[in-house]
């Protein structure tokens, strides 16, 4: 994955996992956005905000990211693996280099786009999967150390890379959630998926 990046110039738009000795929950979401790679964490804006409201009973917690909350350790038993530690949206490369105003680059933005849609591999489409192959070697390779933990699948997304890369019987105990954009969390159609996430996790840090 870093032979990928540098190809592309994309150093300064990595946003890594957090995960800590004491984590016993991770939480799988899909790929850092404009506020990830603006303050150095995942989960920073405002879907962020949206699962502190959801998981905490603290009201100081309840208006922080929950990204921020365990980048800085003030929530130790929660972590979050991203499947792509690059941004998948061509937004958040914004406002772009003229390196990457090229035909190179947006064809890349567009492979990152019908991955976004779909991130399973196609038939004859070898330089989508090409770049499918190399999500899914770095994303299993940053989660295997992590099989003795409980897996929160955040979104159609997350969930679609991780069973086709892993049995679910490889970990702990896994749940399924809808993505927390959008306010997705205290919508009353999620609002079982929700009550079974917040039993899954009552943790100390809940």
């Amino acid at each position: 994955m870093q032979t990928f990046i540098q190809k592309y110039g994309f150093e300064n738009y990595v946003v890594n996992d957090i995960v800590h000795d004491t984590t016993k929950i991770i939480f799988i979401l899909e790929s850092p956005h404009v506020y990830e790679v603006k303050n150095g964490y995942p989960v920073a804006g405002k879907s962020g905000k949206d699962m502190s409201k959801v998981l905490f009973n603290n009201s100081t917690f309840q208006e922080q990211p929950f990204g921020k909350l365990i980048y800085e350790k003030r929530v130790v038993d929660f972590g979050i693996v991203n499947i792509s530690n690059i941004p998948l949206q061509e937004l958040a490369y914004a406002p772009l280099t003229e390196n990457m105003q090229t035909p190179f680059h947006k064809n890349l933005f567009k492979n990152f786009s019908l991955f976004r849609q779909n991130p399973l591999l196609r038939k004859k489409a070898s330089s989508l999967n090409d770049m499918i192959e190399i999500f899914y070697k770095d994303f299993t390779a940053r989660l295997k150390p992590y099989q003795d933990k409980k897996i929160v699948l955040c979104g159609a997304f997350a969930q679609k890379v991780f069973y086709a890369n892993f049995h679910k019987e490889h970990f702990l105990d896994l749940i399924e959630v809808p993505h927390p954009s959008f306010n997705n969390w205290q919508k009353e159609k999620y609002k079982k998926d929700i009550e079974s996430l917040k039993e899954f996790v009552k943790v100390e840090s809940v």
